[in-house]
């Protein structure tokens, strides 16, 4: 118990490090100004007569939000197995697997609630987003992943699952019980049950809330698309949560996966009939 997991952290390392890289074109797709900004930065901008504007090449940009990523990850992976450790929060079927035990009566026995908990949190989001979100919110925000390829949004469930459950669950979920259980203790010195129920809504607000930068780049933020994304960010982040602390984090992270499969495969084409009934626009179309 004392030896730090290394093997597990190299794993979860390395994943979150392709989580991240996969996500880069579904993020640029999302978001052009970036990508817009990081030509003018890397390269010709193609206004002549312009004095030039001093630049990285491509290979250094790369670098450095290679480095960045790696700082990042390694370091909230690093801190959340310290402190999910302490705490009894973890990653049991990697663990298993690593140490030569059987992992599949692991697998069969928290695979169900992962995924039925994950296709059900999907469902709500977009009752909730259909039915009361989408006619008040910024035709901008109205579903963007319409306009956007497949295969970039394939990629893109692949840092939800891995990276984003990598920093709020393992990071920042287990660091907050470890926090909150140094002052309220169940009788046997063990963090108090309501110290993970309590962590969970914690992390998952958080969760909404991280979405909020991003909000801005395309639409002002009004007390309508703050609630959408506390709500709508939070919902699967109570779930990912529970079964964080029921199942493990390969549970939080193969849950996760599903949802984003719903939202971003599954449900775009019914989504894309949703933006054109509440912003009518011809150019809204199925990417």
């Amino acid at each position: 118990m004392n030896t730090f997991p290394w093997t597990i952290y190299f794993i979860l390392l390395a994943a979150g490090l392709l989580g991240t890289a996969a996500v880069i074109p579904y993020a640029f797709s999302i978001n052009p100004k970036a990508a817009e900004k990081l030509k003018e930065t890397t390269g010709d901008n193609g206004q002549p007569g312009l004095r030039a504007k001093p630049r990285l090449p491509m290979p250094v940009m790369i670098l450095i939000s290679g480095l960045q990523s790696l700082v990042l990850i390694g370091l909230t992976t690093f801190v959340g197995i310290v402190a999910g450790r302490q705490v009894g929060l973890g990653t049991p079927i990697l663990q298993a697997a690593v140490d030569g035990r059987p992992v599949m009566d692991k697998i069969l026995v928290m695979s169900p609630a992962a995924v039925l908990l994950g296709l059900a949190a999907g469902i709500v989001i977009l009752v909730l987003e259909g039915a009361y979100f989408m006619p008040r919110i910024p035709r901008q925000l109205a579903n963007q992943d319409i306009r956007i390829g497949f295969w970039k949004r394939v990629l893109a469930c692949f840092y939800g699952g891995i990276v984003e459950e990598i920093l709020m669950r393992l990071f920042l979920m287990s660091a907050l019980v470890w926090l909150l259980g140094l002052v309220w203790k169940a009788p046997s010195g063990a963090p108090a049950v309501a110290v993970f129920w309590l962590a969970n809504i914690l992390a998952a607000l958080l969760f909404g809330a991280g979405h909020l930068p991003a909000t801005t780049l395309t639409a002002k933020l009004t007390p309508t698309v703050v609630t959408r994304a506390l709500l709508l960010n939070g919902i699967p982040g109570l779930a990912c949560g529970y079964l964080y602390v029921r199942y493990g984090l390969e549970a939080a992270m193969l849950s996760h996966f599903s949802l984003d499969i719903v939202l971003h495969l599954i449900a775009t084409p019914f989504m894309a009939r949703l933006v054109q009934t509440a912003h009518p626009d011809p150019a809204l179309q199925p990417g």
